[in-house]
């Protein structure tokens, strides 16, 4: 199956979150590659769209298509999904389109001084609008038209290893105390509960992994306090806060065609958890 509108060796990315700070560390792991990018950002989306036009020197960057779309209202997630459809069809001139990677990287903030004013149950039902229910519908959508071109595409290519990342947390199985941690591991542990079961509905055509980060320094991380920082170093065995970078590098490996036999699985990235 070609392609009128894009080359064999371009792939192509879909990724939420692309604002975001392990989102944005992904996203510069293309900067020098031939990829088409199709990027969804919330409040950080036109800081997205100043990024990418900067960077006049990386085709990856100036062939890029940002999205903005807040998850957390009602029908955001498939309208959402039928736009990028609807451009990735345009671009590609066919009904069914290709995606070689679907990230789901965006979450709710639940440290901003307006999430924590938020009671309980609001900040569940945020998180869980926008950190499960919002990827479940992307990637049903576009997942499935991930697997319709796949399974059409002949002669069928062995290391195209298309995949649906999305990103839980190490903590989910272990739990946590406090509100946050009850809420994160709810959602991050459904968000990984669904990701293996939809790897076996998209399988074999479509692998489906899920990366769980630890204390990863991101924006919250470089303000944290130094009770939260003593937490971070002895949690893991390796006694710092793991980088942005580090679990970018982890996502990339998991969406090229080098991991093609890594599926249905829940990679936890936190420098080795430290029970003690």
């Amino acid at each position: 199956m070609k392609n009128a509108g894009i080359q064999e060796t371009e792939k192509v990315v879909v990724m939420t979150g692309a604002s975001g700070g392990i989102g944005r560390a992904l996203l510069e792991t293309w900067r020098n590659e031939d990829a088409r990018l199709y990027l969804v950002g919330r409040h950080g989306a036109e800081a997205l769209r100043d990024l990418l036009a900067a960077d006049r020197e990386s085709r990856a960057f100036q062939n890029a298509k940002v999205f903005a779309a807040d998850l957390a209202l009602d029908g955001a997630a498939q309208e959402l999904a039928e736009q990028i459809l609807a451009a990735l069809r345009d671009d590609q001139g066919i009904d069914v389109p290709r995606i070689d990677s679907l990230v789901c990287a965006a979450g709710a903030d639940l440290m901003t001084p307006e999430s924590k004013s938020l009671d309980f149950n609001a900040r569940l039902a945020l998180a869980w609008k926008v950190d499960v229910a919002a990827h479940i519908a992307l990637a049903r959508s576009l997942g499935d038209a991930m697997r319709r071109y796949w399974r059409a595409a002949s002669p069928r290519s062995t290391n195209a290893a298309p995949c649906v990342l999305f990103f839980s947390w190490d903590g989910a199985d272990r739990g946590l105390a406090g509100e946050s941690g009850q809420i994160y591991a709810t959602c991050k542990g459904a968000l990984a509960s669904f990701a293996r079961s939809l790897a076996h509905d998209l399988a074999p055509d479509v692998r489906v992994n899920c990366v769980a980060p630890g204390w990863i320094q991101t924006t919250w991380g470089a303000q944290a306090s130094e009770k939260a920082s003593a937490r971070a170093a002895e949690q893991s065995l390796l006694g710092r806060w793991g980088r942005a970078d580090e679990i970018a590098k982890v996502a990339r490996f998991l969406l090229d065609p080098d991991a093609s036999f890594v599926n249905a699985q829940t990679i936890a990235v936190n420098g080795g958890f430290n029970a003690r």
